[in-house]
């Protein structure tokens, strides 16, 4: 019997409209946290939007955690001062570290490593020459129980201390991610990296049928086609699933089991929406949508289940990773680049430092059990001087389509992407 969704309230009431905040915000957290909840195209989001355009063009898959990537951040803003912290806020979204700290999102995170489903583990590298200031220190471990760690960039092997930081990755990745901190990425200037892992492993609340996965063509934007393999439900006509048809494009909606063995846990409620256009060339534009629009997922997640006909979703797997430097910098962050003022991290004065890279990796699959992904963002900072009656709807994913995993109540999303090949590892 499959494992049914759960959603505020009984742990089996289905079909709410909206569920509750996850954690209600005061007044100073309504609104913020838009780089990983969606509702606004700066910040994580806009950088989605350059860099999804930019793989979209080389017809490549594309993940991010939009998650991961606002945690790095924030903490990396927390220890700047100035221009420098300013222009961090604006990318962000929020107007102050206070609201930034006490965003939906940011509680969230610290959820995370409740849930049997997830972890998120956060930690800092600093070079023995500096110390870390004891306000920044507090604010890592109150806010991301981050680890600190005191390394040497100089006089031991730099590619030690990288290999260090990216084992903690891999162990809190499970593996998944191997190594988020490329060669060369540390050196002897570099005095801190600021580091987060993310894990995640859903189990469908509604199980396909692992009988019934099949090979079936699946078009390709340049208009061939390779054969992949399809999931699907054994009932055809007596299905009911999430689904909802919007102009120009349709969404399903497939839940996690809030179920881990025979214990419920209702502390976040996540989903992965599939946004699926009416045609190959609707993709650019529903993409957009979605990371610019404000609340564009959250308006366009289904909330009652429909009768479906036809219903295939592909299996994939694939990773993506980046160097954000050069992005942030046409998205307004130019000082922490350049110079910037993290003063507010180092005890000995932090001028004159700056982020010498941005890392991100992330990695999903999606199979008939469920989803197992993982992502993680490396920051290196430098010093330059030391229903009724409803027809049944189609929900046929044989073509480019976007990917989100998201938490139901705060609308936040762990992993956004798209996938035009998934055969494409």
């Amino acid at each position: 019997m499959a494992a049914a969704p759960c959603y505020a309230g009984s742990p089996l009431a289905v079909g709410v409209q909206y569920a509750r905040p996850l954690l209600t915000p005061g007044p100073a957290a309504a609104g913020a946290g838009a780089c990983a909840a969606g509702d606004d195209a700066t910040g994580c989001l806009g950088l989605a939007r350059r860099v999804g355009r930019k793989a979209a063009g080389e017809g490549r898959n594309f993940m991010l955690s939009p998650l991961s990537l606002h945690a790095a951040l924030t903490l990396v803003a927390a220890g700047a001062n100035g221009e420098t912290q300013a222009e961090l806020l604006r990318f962000l979204g929020p107007a102050s570290l206070d609201e930034l700290r006490h965003a939906a999102v940011t509680r969230l995170v610290a959820a995370l490593r409740g849930i049997p489903q997830t972890s998120f583990a956060c930690g800092v590298w600093v070079d023995r020459r500096c110390a870390l200031r004891e306000e920044f220190a507090d604010v890592a471990g109150a806010v991301y129980a981050a680890v600190a760690e005191s390394v040497d960039f100089v006089s031991q092997v730099p590619e030690e201390a990288r290999q260090r930081i990216n084992d903690f990755v891999k162990d809190a990745t499970k593996g998944l991610i191997g190594a988020v901190l490329p060669p060369g990425s540390v050196g002897s200037s570099t005095v801190a990296v600021l580091a987060n892992a993310l894990y995640f492993k859903g189990i469908w609340a509604q199980p396909f049928d692992p009988s019934t996965t099949f090979d079936a063509p699946f078009h390709l934007p340049d208009g061939t086609t390779v054969r992949a393999p399809f999931m699907t439900t054994t009932s055809r006509y007596e299905q009911q699933q999430y689904v909802a048809v919007f102009p120009g494009f349709r969404a399903l909606k497939l839940p996690y089991s809030c179920k881990i063995g025979d214990q419920w846990h209702q502390t976040a409620y996540f989903y992965m929406l599939l946004l699926l256009p009416d045609d190959d060339h609707g993709l650019g534009d529903v993409y957009d949508k979605a990371v610019s629009a404000p609340g564009f997922i959250r308006k366009h997640t289904p909330v009652g289940k429909v009768p479906v006909g036809r219903l295939m979703v592909p299996k994939f797997k694939f990773t993506f990773e980046l160097e954000a430097s050069e992005e942030m910098q046409r998205l307004g962050v130019s000082r922490a680049f350049a110079g910037g003022d993290f003063s507010s991290r180092f005890a000995a004065g932090g001028g004159g430092a700056s982020i010498a890279g941005v890392y991100h990796k992330a990695t999903v699959e999606v199979d008939k059990e469920g989803t197992v992904a993982a992502a993680a963002t490396a920051v290196a900072i430098c010093f330059h001087q030391f229903g009724n009656a409803i027809p049944p709807v189609d929900f046929v994913a044989d073509q480019p389509f976007l990917c989100t995993v998201v938490e139901e109540r705060s609308s936040t999303m762990l992993l956004f992407g798209r996938v035009v090949n998934p055969l494409a590892e």
